[in-house]
């Protein structure tokens, strides 16, 4: 299945998909090329099986998006899935609205505001949740729910959500939350190993032909030496992403991906130079991304001391 799929982002679509969310943020504009964009990539990664991966399929499909640097619900659907099965959502896209915060609930009815939920604009239903693991699944459609989307340097589908009596659709069985928020860690940390991969071999590309005194600066042993430590940091850190226990200590793991993601994307922009910070260069957008997607399941020291509590 990641074969394929990974056959579907071909040199054509990939850079496509790289910047889908990287449009104006100007309030009523509106872009017909990348909602067929989105919509394209939703039906082919469904029609190739994406919907139905799990386990070590899922991990390995949250590492190939990473690395065409992919912005869109399916990681959250997955998790959905787990929680729910498809019988209430089918093939549907589910953004996650979880927070730490209050969720109010009466007579079937839920209201609370998320900040940061991703994608908001492109899904059928969200999967909102608050103290606790309880979790509720909400139409996105109903009129008690608003939307606004951020203005961030991140460049990414990041929303407020705001719930004001919205139905619930289906409650998820709350015995399932630990064990599905342990697999989207995985999952999410194996995303950040392939953006951090495809950000190396960005930056080793750039250092194979930018040239300087004569030769390409990636002759330069400085260089060398660093991009070749940045490969073995990477390697090690997939190898924890796709151990077989790796849900047991999902925290740590995700935490070691996040820091990765960071680190990897600011030697690319360093190797860069003043060219990667052009709006057609991907360094930055490599960078932007690695910002946001490293703390959208806990910030690193936030699932650091979560991991230290429960050992």
């Amino acid at each position: 299945m990641t074969t394929m799929i990974a056959d579907f982002f071909d040199e054509e679509l990939a850079p496509l998909v790289r910047r889908m969310a990287d449009r104006p943020r100007a309030e009523g504009w509106d872009d017909d090329d990348s909602r067929e964009t989105r919509a394209m990539v939703w039906q082919g990664l469904a029609e190739l099986g994406a919907l139905d991966a799990s386990g070590p399929d899922a991990v390995r499909l949250a590492e190939l998006l990473g690395s065409v640097l992919y912005q869109g619900p399916l990681l959250d659907t997955l998790t959905a899935r787990e929680l729910l099965g498809d019988d209430h959502i089918g093939r549907s896209p589910v953004a996650l609205a979880v927070a730490d915060e209050p969720l109010s609930e009466q007579d079937g009815v839920v209201s609370a505001r998320r900040t940061f939920v991703g994608f908001a604009a492109e899904v059928d239903h969200f999967l909102l949740g608050g103290a606790g693991p309880r979790l509720a699944l909400v139409p996105a459609g109903h009129p008690a729910i608003t939307t606004r989307r951020y203005e961030e340097t991140s460049r990414g589908e990041a929303y407020e959500v705001v719930f004001d009596g919205a139905p619930v659709t289906a409650w998820a069985d709350p015995t399932r939350w630990e064990a599905a928020l342990a697999g989207a860690r995985v999952r999410q940390a194996a995303y950040l190993v392939g953006l951090a991969q495809a950000a190396l071999d960005h930056a080793v590309g750039y250092a194979k032909t930018r040239r300087q005194f004569g030769q390409p600066i990636g002759k330069f042993q400085g260089l060398a030496f660093r991009l070749a430590e940045l490969s073995m940091h990477i390697d090690a850190t997939r190898l924890l992403v796709h151990d077989r226990d790796a849900a047991a200590h999902a925290a740590a793991d995700l935490a070691a991906a996040s820091d990765l993601a960071r680190t990897v994307t600011t030697r690319t922009m360093q190797v860069h130079g003043a060219a990667g910070m052009r709006s057609d260069d991907d360094a930055q957008l490599y960078y932007r991304r690695a910002a946001a997607e490293s703390v959208r399941l806990g910030t690193p020291d936030q699932l650091r001391r979560e991991s230290r509590e429960t050992r």
